[in-house]
Parts: structure tokens; C-alpha cells; sequence
């Protein structure tokens, strides 16, 4: 609870009390956090900036448990939270996609040298076939990341004018609280997982990991291994400077 008290603290010192004041604060700071995770993508920033997000909003949870206000608590930063939120998201999925293909091409270089069956023309070939698929990759990083930070940049208004007072009707009707949360939870599953088919991308991709760690643990080297490795040590990296 200490903790808790202290990080609530924090953050009602930071903010000003006006509203527009507010809002350009949640621009400074949320654009801020979105542009330091496409700066250091290859870092898988993305990632490793939402666990420490998640956890500082784990700590306000708690200390709204407490209060037995945490549902409409949630229920409150939903309401900028799907476009902050979703605007969050798609950054970070957009930096893991992009970082792990670069560690691959990484893997690739490394591999190379060291297998011999791989000539050089044959290895330009390679080079050469992956150039579209890595110019469409480029393509949809900066329209994704710019979509994301777009919807950031719209949720800052509705974060300092809306929210406070959809807090205040939730917290007198705890039931409206629970309906909401249910229809975001809704929303989501329903794009994410019928809309692109997010379940089967998944499994296909857990799949391909599984396959990896298999290799790895027989002694065959595959390119993949080295995305998958920076992306432990740098998710590991984040655990240790988050609860430390």
C-alpha cells in the first residue's frame, strides 16, 4: 500500500488543474512514451514499455480495489482508453513485428558464414526476394504507427474533458460500470478475433516458436533463434529494472 500511495501521489502532483493544461500534459507524456517506442523498436521498446505501463496501472488498480471503486475505475479510462489504449497497441505490435524481423535478417547474416551451403549469388537471390516483403514491412510500420499515434493524440481531450465526469456517474452507478467494461471487452475480442482472425495468427506463430525452441535445443541454428533470444533478454531486462 505504500507503494501504491506513492505512485498516487506522483501522478496527482503532476497533474495541473485545468483542462486544457491536462490535455496538452497527456500529449507531452503519451506521445512521448509512443515516439520513445518507435525510436528504439529493434529494442522491442513496445513491449517492454507496456509491462512497466501495466504495471504502474496494476498499482492504480490496486489502490482503487482498496477503495472498492476499481471497476469504475477501469470502466473510467476505457473511455479515452480505446483510443489511448488500441492507439497503444497497435504501436507495440507494429515495433515487436518490425524488431523481430530484424534480428532475424541479423540471424541470417550470422548464419551465413558459417553454413557454407549458402553461395554467394544464392544469398543475393535471398536478399532479393525478401526486398519487397521488407519494403511492405516498412510500408506498414509508418501507416500503423501513424494511425496509433493518432488515436493517442485524439484520446488526450477526451482523457482531461470526458473521463473525469463518465468516473463520477460510474462511481454512483456501479452497475453502468460493469455493462461498459463487457462491451469494450466485446469490442476487442470481437476485431481482434473474427474481424483479423487473431486466434489463428497466434497459433500459427506459437507453432513456429515451438518449433524453434525444439531446434534450439538440439543444437541446430536457425536465423529465428536470434529474435527470439534478444526478445527474452530484453523483456527479462524490463522485469529486472521494473520490480527492482
Amino acid at each position: 500500500m505504500g507503494e501504491v500511495q506513492n505512485y498516487e501521489n506522483t501522478v496527482e502532483n503532476q497533474l495541473p488543474p485545468d483542462e486544457w493544461t491536462r490535455t496538452t500534459f497527456y500529449w507531452k507524456n503519451n506521445l512521448g512514451v509512443a515516439g520513445d517506442r518507435i525510436i528504439f523498436t529493434v529494442w522491442y521498446s513496445g513491449i517492454t514499455s507496456e509491462i512497466a505501463n501495466s504495471h504502474m496501472l496494476g498499482l492504480a488498480n490496486t489502490y482503487w480495489n482498496y477503495q472498492d471503486t476499481m471497476v469504475p475505475f477501469r470502466a473510467a479510462i476505457e473511455t479515452h482508453g480505446l483510443l489511448e489504449l488500441t492507439g497503444f497497441f497497435i504501436i507495440t505490435a507494429i515495433t515487436a513485428r518490425l524488431a523481430w524481423n530484424f534480428w532475424k535478417a541479423g540471424g541470417y547474416f550470422i548464419a551465413t558464414p558459417f553454413r557454407g551451403r549458402i553461395e554467394k549469388r544464392a544469398f543475393r537471390r535471398k536478399l532479393k526476394k525478401y526486398r519487397k516483403p521488407f519494403v511492405q514491412l516498412l510500408g506498414d510500420f509508418a501507416i500503423l504507427s501513424s494511425i496509433g499515434i493518432l488515436l493517442i493524440f485524439l484520446a488526450a481531450p477526451i482523457e482531461a474533458y470526458v473521463s473525469p465526469y463518465i468516473w463520477g456517474f460510474f462511481d454512483s452507478y456501479p452497475a453502468f460500470s460493469y455493462i461498459f467494461l463487457v462491451l469494450v471487452g466485446l469490442l476487442y475480442i470481437t476485431v481482434f478475433f473474427f474481424r483479423f482472425r487473431g486466434g489463428e495468427m497466434m497459433k500459427k506463430d506459437a507453432k513456429k516458436i515451438l518449433g524453434d525452441l525444439k531446434s534450439a535445443f538440439k543444437g541446430e541454428f536457425r536465423p529465428s533463434h536470434l529474435p527470439l533470444l534478444m526478445f527474452v533478454f530484453f523483456t527479462a531486462l524490463a522485469l529486472l529494472v521494473i520490480f527492482t
